[in-house]
């Protein structure tokens, strides 16, 4: 059996106001040619499909139809769960629709609906209930596929109690679906929330600090051992949680975060399993622009960076503090920054999302534009030390605070 996994799609994002619309779309039409020439039996997308919990008709309709297509008039399964950004109820709405497709969509994870009279497909379903879907395949395969959109007491209807340990209660919601594995099943867990990874090196362990604090996960012991892959969504970037065990994050449909390192491309994972485990795993990148940031210290240098990415979406800052006449690439300049400048550094490249300036006087400008780049726990550190000065930072008070912080990742929607 051959499944693509996919996540994050957040259609109807921008970038700092760039429309990201025709680049979303891009991206899908390469997904679907990817699905069609692998011939994928099944495809995970695992959460986040919208930016917003009501998304716009234009991107509700590039989602629908990109599913259509996807299915190949229903000889690939295309599963679906609702992420932290989706309505889970608007999402399940559609499957009254799409599960004639061979498409399931699923935001209340104890409403799964499937319609059992499609036999005649490469891939059907033949049993469904809370937290599960089973597929049976041409070739004789049987798939249990356990499902877990994003999890919260409020969307799940339950009350928290002081007792419960958030962790324990993941665990809980998952085996409602992961208890239907059996032997006999390839079983694959598909999931939207945070877990932590193996060996991490200091890029992977940025990519999981800029989504939030660092306690705001739970740990890998959730997912079920005899699960033989779990399809992850909710990082931006393709990451192994457990390389071992088969645990991976797709990583988002297109960047969406500057990063002073960012030269990889979004990628979707191509994976051949079958019930005794995955036999091989494709790591397929799509052709996407990068998103790359950039701090100098004049108008010349910003010219000279943009002129060297023409291909990227660039973000510039530039940090005047302190500067003095220079020659770069043979021209003199002055370091006095003018309004007639920046205008034309927008008008040359239209590559530019965002400029900004950094002057001696706009120190305090500079931390607020830059606090999307930070952690919960340092906006935290920067807020106290900017009231207090100095040293001043209460070790429990900020225990304190990010774990109210974690909590309300997961409970408030």
């Amino acid at each position: 059996m051959r499944i693509l996994h996919t996540a994050d799609w957040h259609l109807g994002a921008k970038t700092d106001d760039l429309d990201r619309f025709e680049e979303q779309k891009q991206a899908l039409a390469q997904v679907v040619d990817i699905a069609q020439r692998y011939q994928v039996d099944m495809v995970l997308i695992a959460g986040d499909i919208y930016e917003t919990l009501v998304p716009s008709a234009e991107d509700e309709e590039l989602f629908y139809k990109t599913c259509v297509d996807l299915s190949r008039d229903g000889d690939c399964a295309v599963v679906a769960i609702a992420g932290n950004h989706d309505d889970p109820r608007r999402l399940s709405n559609a499957s009254v629709f799409s599960d004639k497709f061979g498409i399931y969509l699923v935001g209340d994870y104890g409403k799964i609906k499937i319609d059992k009279s499609k036999k005649d497909t490469n891939i059907y379903a033949t049993n469904c209930g809370k937290g599960y879907i089973e597929f049976h395949t041409k070739a004789g395969e049987d798939c249990v596929l356990a499902l877990l959109p994003y999890p919260s007491y409020y969307r799940y209807k339950e009350y928290k109690k002081e007792s419960d340990i958030f962790e324990d209660k993941i665990k809980e919601w998952l085996d409602a679906g992961t208890s239907h594995f059996r032997d006999d099943t390839i079983n694959i867990t598909m999931a939207h929330l945070l877990s932590y990874a193996s060996d991490m090196d200091e890029d992977d362990y940025l990519s999981y600090t800029t989504i939030t604090g660092v306690n705001n996960f739970v740990d890998q012991k959730v997912f079920h051992n005899k699960a033989v892959y779990t399809a992850l969504g909710h990082i931006h970037q393709c990451l192994a949680v457990n390389k071992d065990r088969n645990i991976f994050y797709s990583g988002s449909l297109i960047n969406q975060y500057f990063s002073k390192c960012n030269d990889a491309p979004t990628n979707v994972l191509i994976v051949d399993l079958d019930k005794n485990g995955v036999q091989n795993i494709v790591k397929q990148p799509l052709e996407v622009k990068l998103l790359k940031k950039f701090e100098v210290n004049s108008v010349v240098q910003a010219h000279k960076v943009l002129n060297q990415h023409p291909d990227d979406l660039v973000k510039i800052v530039i940090t005047n503090v302190d500067a003095t006449d220079e020659e770069v690439d043979n021209t003199k300049y002055t370091p006095f920054i003018t309004a007639a400048d920046l205008k034309e550094i927008r008008k040359q490249h239209p590559n530019l999302v965002t400029l900004s300036v950094i002057t001696n006087q706009a120190k305090e400008t500079q931390e607020i534009a830059s606090k999307k780049d930070l952690t919960t726990a340092e906006i935290f550190d920067h807020f106290v030390e900017s009231r207090l000065g100095g040293d001043k930072v209460d070790p429990e008070v900020k225990e304190l605070f990010l774990s109210l912080m974690s909590e309300g990742v997961y409970e408030a929607d």
